[in-house]
């Protein structure tokens, strides 16, 4: 008979055992991963998604895919440290819109980091796409079906369910899972029924998407998505950065053209009209970073305007709120990661990395003030995408470490 102590002991041992089992916590990672998209595409409110980046995360901890990921790409973490005590710098030094508060997102930044190296143990890169792709088309179907059901005039602008709270937001998710599924059908198996299935969430996200009636995220795609796929076959770090960049310019360049566009094209007081007032927030942005150039005037300062609170372009907020320098490391940041993704072998992740990142800065042009900031869904089409392609890198080493180790396991037996 087992005395109380031996128990214990037994009990401690089979729950360690539970616990580095990567088919249980691989298992785990899944359901959170699920968890998350779908309270991304469909749940008001960010204590799900926390919820799940945090158990993903301490499951990194856990499978050893935490260490893993400081080791292979110890230069994101340089950059992690960099915000991070930037933001410290800021709160002491008094910047108008400093806070201690504003570390959490860094925080959750980090913790988001290790999730999706635990997601690329749980997950193949077919599966992750899948996941996005079929939520996305979920919530495309769902915000139609309540739209007609609660819009006094259904040519009003939907706002798709989900994070974003806002047709602009909520178009950048369902832009993300077009992404994925262009993506999947990059290397699609032969097949009617896969086609159709393609097609048919195709239909729905694309018809979400336009009726959202946001201009930047729908010509942010419609950029992206062939510039991807001329970039996946021959492009390489320099042509990435480069139409990253273009991209940017062309939708902010639009911005600032407004009044001359609205003037020649538009009849009316029509939606797809509206006014944007992004040259007047621009000149306000401008005065600012005159003012904080080197450490900006932090992520929380607001303008006194109601509806138009904050910068409204993602290089530009990054310069007024962190100043230059930041600016700079956000720079470095997406240089590394084109070279990265250069070099990646997965073929439809390089894709979707490519897609994902240059609908980004086209977002970036005339929304997207703050890229660290924890809102709407950019944690989707943004971050998700930049973290999935730097571990996989860190997979595939694995994949070649395991590859040589049974290479040598067969010359011994020989």
């Amino acid at each position: 008979m087992f005395s109380v102590p031996s128990r214990l002991t037994y009990a401690a041992v089979r729950l360690r055992k539970q616990l580095v089992d990567p088919n249980w916590s691989n298992s785990i990672s899944a359901a959170a991963f699920v968890i998350f998209i779908a309270a991304a595409f469909l749940v008001r409110g960010h204590v799900l998604p926390v919820a799940m980046i945090v158990v993903m995360a301490l499951l990194a901890f856990i499978s050893g895919a935490a260490a893993q990921a400081f080791r292979r790409n110890t230069w994101l973490w340089f950059f992690w440290i960099f915000f991070v005590a930037w933001t410290a710098l800021g709160v002491i030094g008094g910047g108008p819109g400093y806070d201690i508060s504003d570390s959490l997102n860094f925080v959750l930044l980090g913790a988001f980091i290790l999730s999706m190296a635990q997601v690329r143990r749980a997950l193949s890169t077919r599966q992750v796409l899948a996941i996005v792709a079929v939520l996305g088309g979920v919530s495309a179907l769902a915000s139609i079906v309540l739209h007609f059901a609660s819009s006094g005039d259904v040519f009003d602008r939907l706002t798709p369910l989900g994070r974003g709270r806002n047709p602009i937001p909520g178009a950048g998710g369902l832009a993300v899972a077009l992404i994925a599924l262009a993506a999947l059908w990059l290397e699609r198996a032969p097949g009617h029924r896969f086609a159709s299935s393609c097609i048919g969430l195709a239909i729905m996200l694309l018809v979400a998407l336009a009726w959202t009636q946001s201009r930047a995220p729908i010509l942010s795609l419609c950029l992206a998505l062939p510039l991807a796929w001329w970039l996946e076959k021959r492009g390489g770090t320099a042509a990435l950065l480069l139409a990253c960049g273009g991209v940017w310019l062309c939708i902010t360049g639009l911005g600032m053209l407004e009044p001359v566009i609205k003037s020649v094209i538009c009849d009316g007081q029509a939606d797809w009209c509206r006014p944007a007032h992004r040259v007047e927030i621009w000149g306000w942005v401008r005065d600012q970073i005159s003012l904080h150039p080197v450490q900006g005037t932090g992520p929380g300062f607001r303008f006194q305007k109601a509806w138009m609170s904050h910068p409204h372009n993602g290089i530009f907020g990054t310069a007024m709120y962190f100043g230059f320098p930041a600016l700079a490391a956000f720079g470095a940041m997406i240089g590394f990661y084109a070279r990265e993704l250069t070099r990646q072998g997965d073929r439809s992740l390089r894709f979707f990395g490519a897609a994902s990142i240059i609908f980004s800065f086209g977002y970036m042009g005339t929304d997207l003030s703050n890229p660290f900031a924890f809102f709407n869904m950019h944690y989707l089409f943004l971050w998700m995408p930049y973290l999935l392609v730097l571990m996989s890198s860190e997979a595939m080493g694995r994949d070649e470490e395991g590859l040589a180790l049974s290479s040598s396991d067969e010359l011994r037996r020989i």
